[in-house]
C-alpha cells in the first residue's frame, strides 16, 4: 500500500495575525511529561517545542533525549544507529520506542535485533514526544535497557495544510494534510512525497508516506484509530578507507561501487480506547503491522572473494500483532498495572552478493514465530506529601519457534523446528523526594532485559523438546536531582551504574550481533536550563560514560564517552504585529570513541539550525545542516578490507569512515486554509 503522490502550489501571503498565545516558560522547550518523571533526565516535548528541534526526519527528533547520539551511515532510508548511556544500540537493540502505544522496534530483524525504523512516521504528524533514558519504567519491557520513548500523533491545526520545499542537497518535499473543522487532532488525512539525490555519490532516496486517523468520543471514552504506510527506496554510501581519502583516491562524499542500498516498506494500524476519570485511567491498544525490507551492503570490498566481491543481500518479511491493556488508579492504595501480548511471524534470508548487489548463493534462510506475554504492577505510594515510593515488578514470558532451511551456506534437507522459551522477572524501584518546592531528588534501581535474536536459536533438537533462550539481563542504579532555584534557571543531574550480563556487539562486516561477555557502565548526565523570557531558552547538556568489558577492563568500542550539546531556541517570538518566530540552533561535540584494537576515533561535532516564521495562514521554514561546512566523521571503524582489486589483499585492520551530513540549506513553504 503506497501513499498518493501529490503536488500543490503555494498560495498568496495572508495578512491575518497569528491567534495562538505565547507559551509559558514551563510549556517551553521542555514541558512536564505526560507520564510522571522517574529521572532527572526525563524530557517531554509538545508540537511547539518540536518545531525548535533541528532535524529533517522523525528519527532526528529523538536528539531531544539527553545523551543520545545518532548516526546515519546507511543513508536516508536505512534505520539510524543510536548511542545512549554507553550503549551502542546499533539500530535500536537498547532503545524501545512506541507510537500511539504500539511498539516500533522489530524483533529478530535480519539486520539486527530491535531494528528501529522511524521513516514510517511523517515528521509533521508527531504531536508529542516523551523520552526517558534508563530502564526505570515497569511499563517498558523488551529492549528498553538504554532508554525508551513514546510518541502521539495528530495534526495541530484544523483545515487543509500544504507544504512544498527543497534544498541545496538536491532534495524535495511535498506534504498534504487535512484535519476537518471542529475535529480532534487525531482525525486527519496526510500524504507525503520526499526524495532527492543528496550531496555526493550513492545518496539518492525516495519516500512515499500516507496516514489517516480518526478520533471520537464514544460514551465517555476516547477512541483513536490510525493507519500509517511507507514505501522507501534508497542508496547507501557505505564506508571509505582513511588511506584512500588521504591519497586523494576518493572524495569525502564519494562511495565505492556496490556500497549498498535497499527498499523499505511498512504498514501499521493502531486502535486505542481510553477512559479518564477523577481517580483512574484505563487504556486499551490493539495494533497490527506488515513489514518488508531488503538491504544490500558491502563493508570489506573484495577481501574474502577477490573475483566476485564480499557483498551481502538481506531480505526480511514480517507480520506483527498485539494487544496492550493498562490502567492507573489513584485511591487509598494507588496502582499502576497492565498487560500486553505481542506476536511476530517472520521470514528472512541472507545471500552472498556481487559488487553490483546481485545475489550469488544463499547463506541463511529461516522462518520464525515469536511470542512475548508481559504484565507489570507498580504501587506509587506517598507515605509523606513530599515523598514517593514506587516499587514495581514486570514479568515476561518469551517463546520461539524457529526453522532454518539454510544454515551456514548449507541447505538443510529436512529442516526441524527449534523451540525455545524464557521467563523474565524485572523488579523496579523509584524513590522521589521533594524536600522543597524547587528541589526534587530521584533514586531508581531495577532490572531490564533484551530478548535474543531468533536467528541464534536454530540448534534445537526439533523433536518436540525445547531449550532455554539466552536472555540478556541489564541491571542499573541511578541517582539524580532537579533544582530550580529561580523561575528562569534549572539544573538537572543524573548519575548511573549499569551492568549487562552479556553484551551484544554488532559486527559491521558480517551485519549481525556477536556475543561480547559481561560489561559495566558508569555515567553522568547533567544539564543547565535557562529561560530568560517565555519565548527564549538555552539548554546546555553534558553526558559522560565509562563503559568497559568486566574482567578485562577493555573499553567498550564505538560508544561515545563524552558528548556535549548546546541548544539555543525561541518559541513564538513576536515579530512586528503579524508574525512569530520559532527557531533552534544546536551545537554538539563528541569526544574520541574507543575502537577495537586500542584505537580511537577523532573528536567531532557540528552546528545545525532551524528557523520558522508564521504569518497568518503561511509558514516559512529554513533548515541549515552543518552550518560551518565541516567534513565531520559520522562513524569510524577498524577492520581489514580490500577495495583496490589490483592491490595485494591484507588482513591488517585499516581505519574506515562514514561521512557526516554535509552543509545544506532547505527551504519550505506551508499554506493552511
Amino acid at each position: 500500500m503506497s501513499p498518493l503522490t501529490l503536488t500543490l502550489l503555494a498560495a498568496a501571503w495572508a495578512e491575518d495575525p497569528p491567534e495562538a498565545p505565547a507559551p509559558s516558560a514551563e510549556a517551553a522547550l521542555v514541558v512536564e511529561a505526560p507520564r510522571p518523571a522517574r529521572s532527572a533526565s526525563d524530557r517531554s516535548f509538545d508540537r511547539a517545542a518540536l518545531d525548535t528541534l533541528t532535524g529533517r526526519s522523525t528519527d532526528e527528533l529523538l536528539r531531544g533525549m539527553p545523551g543520545l547520539h545518532m548516526s546515519a551511515h546507511g543513508g536516508q532510508g536505512k534505520a539510524y544507529q543510536f548511542y545512549l548511556r554507553g550503549f551502542d544500540t546499533v539500530h535500536g537493540a537498547g532503545l524501545a520506542v512506541r507510537v500511539e502505544g504500539a511498539p516500533l522496534n522489530e524483533i529478530s530483524n535480519v539486520h539486527g535485533q530491535g531494528y528501529l525504523d522511524l521513516h514510517l512516521i511523517p515528521m509533521s504528524l508527531v504531536r508529542t514526544l516523551t523520552v526517558s533514558p534508563g530502564l526505570a519504567r515497569p511499563e517498558e519491557g523488551d529492549l528498553a535497557v538504554a532508554g525508551s520513548a513514546t510518541m502521539d500523533l495528530g495534526l495541530e491545526r484544523e483545515g487543509l495544510t500544504v507544504t512544498v520545499g527543497g534544498g541545496t542537497d538536491r532534495t524535495g518535499l511535498v506534504t498534504l494534510g487535512h484535519r476537518p473543522l471542529g475535529a480532534a487532532p487525531g482525525s486527519f488525512l496526510l500524504a507525503e512525497v520526499q526524495g532527492g539525490e543528496g550531496v555526493g555519490e550513492s545518496r539518492a532516496h525516495r519516500h512515499l508516506r500516507g496516514a489517516a486517523g480518526v478520533e471520537r468520543e464514544v460514551h465517555g471514552r476516547t477512541l483513536r484509530g490510525m493507519i500509517l504506510a511507507h514505501d522507501g527506496v534508497f542508496e547507501s554510501p557505505g564506508v571509505l578507507t582513511e588511506a584512500d581519502l588521504a591519497a586523494g583516491e576518493v572524495g569525502f562524499y564519494d562511495a565505492y561501487p556496490g556500497s549498498g542500498g535497499g527498499r523499505s516498506r511498512r504498514a501499521l494500524g493502531v486502535l486505542r480506547l481510553s477512559r479518564v476519570e477523577a481517580d483512574r485511567r484505563r487504556q486499551w491498544t490493539a495494533y497490527a503491522a506488515a513489514r518488508g525490507l531488503s538491504l544490500h551492503q558491502n563493508f570489506t570490498g573484495a577481501l574474502y572473494d577477490p573475483a566476485l566481491g564480499d557483498g551481502a543481500s538481506q531480505t526480511h518479511h514480517a507480520l506483527t500483532g498485539g494487544l496492550r491493556v493498562e490502567g492507573q488508579r489513584r485511591a487509598a492504595l494507588p496502582i499502576d498495572a497492565g498487560a500486553e501480548l505481542r506476536l511476530d511471524g517472520l521470514r528472512q534470508a541472507e545471500d552472498h552478493a556481487d559488487l553490483a548487489g546481485e545475489p550469488l548463493d544463499r547463506r541463511f534462510e529461516a522462518e520464525a514465530g515469536v511470542v512475548n506475554l508481559g504484565a507489570w504492577l507498580a504501587a506509587p505510594l506517598h507515605p509523606r506529601p513530599w515523598l514517593l515510593i514506587a516499587p514495581g515488578l514486570r514479568a515476561d514470558a518469551l517463546g520461539y519457534a524457529v526453522r532454518a532451511a539454510v544454515e551456514g551456506g548449507v541447505r538443510v534437507d529436512d529442516p526441524q523446528t527449534a523451540l525455545a522459551w524464557a521467563p523474565v522477572l524485572s523488579p523496579k524501584l523509584t524513590l522521589t523526594a521533594s524536600p522543597t518546592d524547587t528541589l526534587r531528588l530521584f533514586t531508581t534501581a531495577g532490572r531490564g532485559f533484551r530478548s535474543p535474536e531468533a536467528r541464534g536459536l536454530t540448534e534445537g533438537d526439533g523433536d518436540g523438546g525445547s531449550e532455554r533462550a539466552p536472555v540478556t539481563q541489564v541491571q542499573s542504579v541511578e541517582l539524580g536531582a532537579s533544582f530550580d532555584p529561580l523561575p528562569w534557571l534549572g539544573l538537572r543531574a543524573a548519575s548511573y551504574a549499569t551492568f549487562v550480563s552479556n553484551e551484544l556487539m554488532f559486527d559491521h562486516t558480517a551485519g549481525r550481533f556477536l556475543s561480547g561477555g559481561p560489561t559495566r557502565r558508569l555515567g553522568l548526565d547533567a544539564a543547565l536550563l535557562l529561560r530568560p523570557t517565555p519565548h527564549l531558552g538555552l539548554d546546555l547538556e553534558l553526558s559522560l560514560c565509562d563503559g568497559k568489558l568486566r574482567g578485562a577492563e577493555t573499553p567498550l568500542p564505538y560508544a561515545p564517552r563524552a558528548l556535549v550539546a548546546a541548544r539555543l531556541w525561541s518559541m513564538h517570538l513576536p515579530i512586528g504585529a503579524t508574525a512569530q518566530l520559532s527557531a533552534g540552533a544546536r551545537l554538539w561535540w563528541m569526544g574520541p570513541r574507543p575502537l577495537p584494537g586500542g584505537f580511537a576515533s577523532q573528536p567531532t561535532g557540528a552546528i545545525d539550525l532551524t528557523l520558522r516564521v508564521d504569518r497568518g495562514d503561511l509558514s516559512l521554514d529554513l533548515d541549515l545542516d552543518n552550518v560551518l561546512g565541516q567534513e565531520w566523521r559520522d562513524g569510524e571503524f577498524m577492520y581489514a578490507s580490500r577495495w583496490d582489486l589490483n592491490a595485494a589483499p591484507s588482513e591488517l585492520p585499516a581505519r574506515h569512515i562514514t561521512a557526516g551530513a554535509p552543509r545544506a540549506a532547505r527551504l519550505s513553504l506551508t499554506w493552511r486554509r
